[in-house]
């Protein structure tokens, strides 16, 4: 598998921008929530480590559950990333990214809420609510110990 690569991007209408270390595997969530917070499809994201973030007066965070935090540009509405909160950014938006070469769709989560008319990435992990749920509680168990 590749290594990640700095890769930089920003909103819509250029108010936050970042720099990054991304992932060149894609993660596509196909969860209610992420269906609804980007307003079709799945969220299509990379990971992201050691990003430097700009525009920061301009992220408006959004608690949707006890564990996650999703953002979006207050100036344009641009979905930004998603995070464990209290944590560093984890994901990031594919759509944000200036250069999305070199990325393909690696994971498919929340395979049980992909809509009808979506098929599955051929070569794409697949895994449903249940299965990312218990690896979220496992993370959380190990996280209080």
């Amino acid at each position: 598998m590749p290594e990640p690569m700095r890769r930089t991007g920003g909103c819509l209408c250029g108010a936050v921008r970042f720099s990054g270390a991304a992932a060149p595997g894609i993660t596509a969530c196909h969860c209610t929530q992420c269906q609804r917070w980007t307003g079709g499809g799945p969220l299509f994201s990379v990971g992201v480590r050691d990003l430097e973030l700009t525009g920061e007066a301009h992220v408006r965070a959004y608690r949707h559950s006890t564990w996650g935090e999703r953002s979006a540009c207050d100036t344009c509405g641009t979905t930004l990333f998603w995070r464990m909160q209290g944590r560093p950014i984890g994901f990031v938006a594919v759509g944000l990214l200036d250069d999305q070469s070199g990325l393909t769709v690696t994971e498919e989560i929340f395979v049980d809420d992909r809509p009808g008319w979506m098929t599955p990435w051929p070569g794409a992990t697949q895994s449903t609510e249940a299965e990312e749920m218990a690896k979220l509680h496992a993370f959380l168990e190990g996280e209080a110990t």
